[in-house]
């Protein structure tokens, strides 16, 4: 059959009211004038000739897939082997993103904002002149490669030595060919160079893994970075707009990832309060007047920050510890309210430290070594107070975490879904053997975000089915029209997709109404429950007894109708 009888055909037996002599090409009896020897590019526009004539518009409506992806990584002076930890498992985070067929951009940013109250201080602390600075990275997207950083330890720098090593990255000043400070793969496109490899799929053929090489040399944003880390101020800074070079990482419309990577406490200080972090300190004995200065500055955060049952000036275990009431640090709820109101399709996850204190927590405080006074306080050893790697990998032996409380509560603060399962994810910082099924696991979050298939059109209905052409196309041609169309699923099925919580094929709902299906199908109903109010129609396919589709295929949505808003 020509592929003009075939797309016809497919409307027939949607039981759309057209007749066959509308669609038929010359050789049988126009007013489709399709040449015998057409090119593909010449048919399809000779169709969509046809399409206008019988169906006014026929406009794209392929299910939304965009998401953007911000990881926060904190890069101070014990996150190189993290860091390390990170890009090596990357890439099946990225392959799995794409498998979704998802349109991603990916951004990194620092946990760096600046410690200083006003740009003329000082720093009174030589042994810490990562710290003399009032912005710090100031939420800009990192895209130089590690190679080309100055400020890296021995160990980071061989970490990026042994992850960015191919000349296209490892020799730029900068990772993308069109300036943008993030990585993207858009309809199969990407902005970094090519990194081609073979295709252990398919032999013969060979992928391009650009973006996954030039995350791994961007995430190695090295261990410069101020020790009084600030993720969630980081974070908030990269995407409020104050930054023009971040212009256009945000998209309207797109799902919302942020993963922080930290292994210490938030410590997103008032500005009107900074004054608070800097050295000296002072001999505070338990019993006297706490004060800010009583502490170094890789405690205070914490202890200026909590209150527990003992004084934050004593040694030994610490129980009932709650935030203070005048606490130094911006409250969460400000980040909470932030992210929450830049798109309601949004996944917050973290690899930090856990178990956490937050509210009713304990944690152990020890002197070091060094000397008696609480200037010499710290978190000591255990899993009340810290977190280490206790796997087998000798390049990781040296893995540890701090206790932290409000990155918890942070990622608490966004409650739990009907099923009473958190919806924020929270992995441990100390687990590097478990960064692959973590990050696996965070993936599988975005999917369900992105999954709905919210489409871009209002579909015209004909007969009380939608005036749709859905079918598999290639990857690299969302816009080619599909070789073979899908029929409309059974009424039942179609009203399983309506009713789901998640539509999607992972769904019990969508599960329980299609299995009866007898071949692949589509449906293209409203739904407001996954969907907004202004494009509440879900495009769904079904698949017979849940196949997978075609290697290098994905469905596509072509119908007539009113785009939305």
């Amino acid at each position: 059959m020509s592929r003009a009888l075939q797309v016809c055909a497919g409307f027939v037996g949607l039981g759309m009211a057209l007749t066959l002599g509308s669609c038929l090409s010359p050789q049988v009896g126009a007013p489709c004038p399709i040449p015998e020897k057409a090119t593909e590019e010449q048919r399809q526009a000779a169709l969509y000739n046809c399409f206008a004539v019988q169906i006014e518009t026929l406009a794209p409506s392929r299910p939304q897939k965009d998401v953007d992806i911000l990881f926060m990584i904190d890069n101070s002076r014990s996150m190189s082997p993290k860091q390390q930890a990170l890009a090596v498992n990357i890439p099946k985070f990225i392959k799995k993103i794409e498998s979704f067929g998802a349109n991603y951009q990916v951004g990194v940013v620092t946990s760096d904002v600046g410690t200083t109250p006003n740009a003329s201080f000082t720093y009174p602390n030589p042994d810490q002149a990562e710290c003399n600075t009032f912005t710090g990275d100031d939420g800009l997207l990192q895209i130089k490669p590690c190679t080309q950083r100055t400020n890296l330890s021995a160990e980071a720098r061989n970490a990026c030595a042994a992850l960015c090593t191919k000349p296209a990255f490892a020799n730029a000043t900068q990772l993308t060919t069109d300036g943008k400070p993030w990585i993207s793969n858009i309809e199969g496109k990407t902005n970094v160079p090519p990194d081609l490899v073979p295709d252990p799929m398919n032999p013969g053929k060979m992928l391009d893994q650009g973006p996954i090489t030039a995350f791994q040399c961007m995430a190695l944003v090295g261990d410069g970075g101020c020790g009084m880390e600030a993720p969630l101020e980081g974070a908030r800074r990269a995407l409020d707009g104050h930054r023009t070079e971040n212009k256009g990482f945000l998209r309207p419309g797109a799902a919302l990832a942020v993963i922080f990577i930290t292994d210490e406490e938030d410590c997103s200080v008032q500005m009107a309060r900074r004054s608070e972090t800097a050295p000296p300190t002072k001999d505070c004995q338990p019993g006297q007047p706490e004060s800010w200065d009583c502490f170094n500055t890789d405690y205070r955060c914490l202890a200026r920050s909590l209150q527990c049952d003992q004084p934050m000036s004593a040694q030994g275990p610490h129980t009932n510890c709650k935030e203070r009431s005048d606490s130094f640090l911006d409250p969460i709820s400000k980040y909470t309210k932030f992210f929450g109101s830049l798109t309601d399709k949004l996944v917050i996850s973290g690899i930090w430290t856990l178990p956490s204190t937050t509210d009713g927590g304990k944690l152990v405080v020890q002197r070091s070594v060094a000397g008696t006074s609480s200037a010499f306080l710290s978190l000591s050893g255990g899993s009340d107070a810290s977190c280490k790697y206790n796997g087998t990998d000798g390049r990781f032996s040296s893995v540890w975490g701090n206790a932290q409380r409000r990155l918890s509560a942070f990622a608490d603060s966004f409650g739990k879904d009907d099923k009473g399962n958190p919806k924020a994810l929270q992995l441990s910082i100390c687990d590097i053997d478990k960064y692959e099924s973590g990050l696996d696991k965070i993936a599988e979050y975005i999917k369900k975000i992105i999954d709905p298939n919210c489409l871009a059109i209002a579909p015209k209905m004909l007969n009380g089915q939608p005036l749709c052409l859905v079918g598999d196309v290639d990857k690299t041609e969302p816009q080619a029209l599909p070789d073979k169309l899908f029929p409309i699923c059974s009424a039942s099925c179609c009203q399983g997709w309506a009713n789901a919580d998640q539509a999607s094929t992972e769904d019990p709902t969508v599960r329980a109404a299609c299995a009866a299906e007898a071949q692949d199908c589509f449906c293209a109903v409203q739904s407001t429950k996954v969907c907004s109010a202004s494009k509440g129609w879900i495009g769904g396919v079904w698949r017979k007894d849940l196949q997978q589709p075609p290697y290098g295929k994905e469905p596509s949505f072509r119908c007539a109708g009113t785009p939305l808003q």
